[in-house]
């Protein structure tokens, strides 16, 4: 029987990357982005605006949702799945329901840096119009900036949040310098968080690439890991006073200080 667990966590924070490296273990199936968070809220949806909404019993909802990943993953010989998401962290009480024993990988970074990641990334596609799917990007960079923060970033930002706080021992954050400049004693942490036996993972030998599912989005090399695990991160090309503007917001709540904070909240609750 397949065990199911799931990454999810920020854009340009390195998901991707560890995809890339978990399914090193033969044990571990992981890719990109699937559909299945989606297919499962709307069949949640389609049931609840349905007239047959109160004959519906929560057990027949539950092997409807078994019944998807199951469907969906039934090529895959691995036991263990990693179905990969950013949306899955504001269904932790669902995914716990499901998967009793489920755990969520969340690679997150600073907000200047995934805003300053998706802009290097724009414009090294120098050829094509600044666009992601079909949401296109102002000429501006301090409104492109703010486009990308309201549409790739924040929503994601605030599911992260809300996982965190409805069920932190779900969540295991991993920051993207640390995968990158210790690659091992993260996924050390990895491995205990998920309650596995290490496997001695390749890191001078992790590539990836999806070339379309990045034409899908428009963007190329959205999703292109290099060969070695290393951190080399790009020079910073936003101007300062967008710095400075995200930078105030300290949105990094995963950081230790924050953490302690929120973590006061929850025993608060």
């Amino acid at each position: 029987m397949k065990q199911y667990y799931f990454i999810s966590g920020l854009p340009r924070s390195g998901s991707t990357l560890l995809s890339a490296i978990l399914k090193q273990n033969p044990e571990f199936y992981a890719d990109i982005a699937s559909p299945v968070e989606a297919l499962t809220g709307s069949s949640i949806d389609i049931i609840t605006q349905n007239e047959v909404n109160l004959i519906v019993a929560e057990k027949q909802r539950k092997n409807l949702l078994h019944g998807i990943f199951d469907g969906y993953y039934q090529h895959i010989e691995n036991p263990t799945i990693f179905d990969s998401s950013r949306s899955w962290t504001k269904k932790t009480n669902l995914l716990h329901a499901l998967f009793s024993y489920t755990k969520i990988l969340c690679p997150v970074r600073d907000i200047i840096s995934i805003l300053n990641s998706f802009e290097v990334l724009l414009n090294k596609n120098c050829f094509y119009t600044k666009q992601i799917s079909e949401k296109v990007f102002s000429d501006n960079i301090f409104k492109r900036t703010q486009e990308i923060f309201e549409r790739e970033v924040i929503k994601y930002h605030s599911f992260l949040q809300e996982g965190y706080l409805l069920n932190p021992e779900m969540i295991y954050f991993i920051k993207y310098e640390n995968l990158c400049k210790e690659p091992e004693k993260t996924m050390r942490g990895v491995y205990e968080f998920l309650e596995k036996p290490y496997y001695s993972h390749d890191f001078r030998n992790v590539k990836y690439s999806n070339e379309n599912f990045d034409k899908s989005c428009n963007l190329k090399d959205l999703h292109t890991v290099r060969k070695a695990v290393k951190y080399k991160p790009p020079r910073i090309i936003l101007p300062s006073q967008i710095v400075q503007k995200y930078k105030k917001m300290n949105m990094e709540f995963w950081d230790d200080d924050n953490k302690n904070i929120l973590n006061e909240f929850i025993e608060y609750k």
